[in-house]
């Protein structure tokens, strides 16, 4: 596996790889890789010639400095995992790489932004359209591989590759979860003692709602959700942003359930100072 930090080595290798007509895949990461991100790398390996993982923790997406500087970082041990998953390259830019001068230009979404995580990260995904339009434009990936798990920020890039017209085919991998049900996530590691055990109460709560509309889809939507919002205070939980029921297509909020629509439902909250987020596909 070969790791590359510049734009301009980068670029002579997907000019290389284009001669040769092979088809590139990009997962763009933030680092601290764990099972989840190599199942994209699988996923990556199942629909294209050369897998190129980019590690890069965007400070753009970030609201609070502490919150970046906290971030867990461990490059050399990432690399380690993506060679023995046999990706074929790692893009690992320096800051000054990405953002040689003041940004001018910002990339807002108009529409998917104003809820969920969008309603508490100001700018969040001002900086996550912003640093993908970048690395798609400088690696020209036939295919981007993202998790559910940011089921906002996956729609939001499919919107913004449909209306900036970027060739690229987004493929989605269903969230990776622990025998407990604990989304994996690069967080986790933040967490201290027995916290990872009390955030699995996050999937059993979902996963409690999704069989009760299983077993009742004219229940009363506003009550299991106080319930459950409840039941993960109780738990440990100091904060709960949201608990909600979304549907999946626009992310407009869903005040009576029906089957006939696609839904999630979506939880953001903080346990031990991290903030956690999760959701879950009602069928």
């Amino acid at each position: 596996m070969q790791k590359i930090e510049t734009i301009f080595e980068i670029r002579k290798l997907i000019k290389n790889i284009k001669s040769k007509k092979q088809t590139i895949a990009i997962v763009p990461t933030m680092g601290a890789l764990h099972q989840g991100h190599l199942a994209l790398a699988k996923k990556a390996q199942n629909v294209a010639n050369k897998v190129i993982f980019s590690i890069f923790v965007n400070k753009k997406q970030f609201n609070e400095i502490d919150d970046f500087n906290k971030y867990p970082r461990d490059i050399e041990h990432d690399c380690q995992k993506l060679a023995k998953a046999g990706v074929d390259y790692v893009f690992a830019p320096s800051d000054v790489e990405i953002y040689q001068a003041k940004t001018l230009i910002q990339i807002n979404a108009l529409d998917l932004t104003d809820c969920l995580c969008g309603s508490y990260r100001h700018n969040h995904f001002a900086g996550v359209c912003l640093i993908i339009a970048k690395l798609f434009n400088i690696i020209e990936p036939d295919f981007a591989i993202f998790g559910e798990k940011d089921f906002q920020q996956l729609q939001i890039i499919r919107r913004l590759v449909s209306d900036v017209n970027f060739p690229v085919n987004i493929v989605a991998q269903e969230t990776l979860r622990n025998n407990d049900g604990l989304a994996m996530s690069s967080r986790n590691s933040l967490l201290k003692d027995n916290g990872a055990k009390q955030a699995a109460q996050i999937y059993q709560t979902l996963n409690k709602i999704r069989k009760d509309l299983a077993l009742d889809s004219s229940i009363e939507l506003s009550k299991i959700i106080k319930e459950a919002k409840t039941h993960l205070i109780k738990s440990g939980f100091s904060k709960i942003d949201y608990l909600e029921i979304r549907k999946e297509d626009d992310l407009q909020l869903v005040h009576q359930f029906s089957r006939l629509v696609q839904s999630r439902i979506f939880f953001a909250g903080y346990l031990q100072g991290v903030r956690l987020i999760d959701n879950l596909s009602i069928y």
